[in-house]
């Protein structure tokens, strides 16, 4: 394991603290697991499609379709 430092404002930090409290867990394991949670949010695959879409005619015209949407 490699070390690293980060700064938390006095908020997070008591807040922290109290969830390690809560839950018999060091500060540096809540970390490690908030930061796995960020990286599985951002680099996870997404599942591949089972189904096809048959309607051809409408991915074609999709731009065509969505002019205006939101506006």
């Amino acid at each position: 394991m490699l070390k690293t430092s980060i700064y938390l404002d006095e908020k997070r930090k008591a807040d922290l603290e109290k969830v390690g409290a809560l839950t018999g867990r060091s500060q540096a394991d809540l970390i490690r697991e908030g930061i796995d949670q960020v990286i599985h949010d951002h680099l996870r695959t997404r599942p591949k499609m089972k189904g096809r879409l048959r309607q051809h005619g409408l991915t074609r015209r999709v731009d065509e379709l969505m002019d205006g949407f939101g506006e």
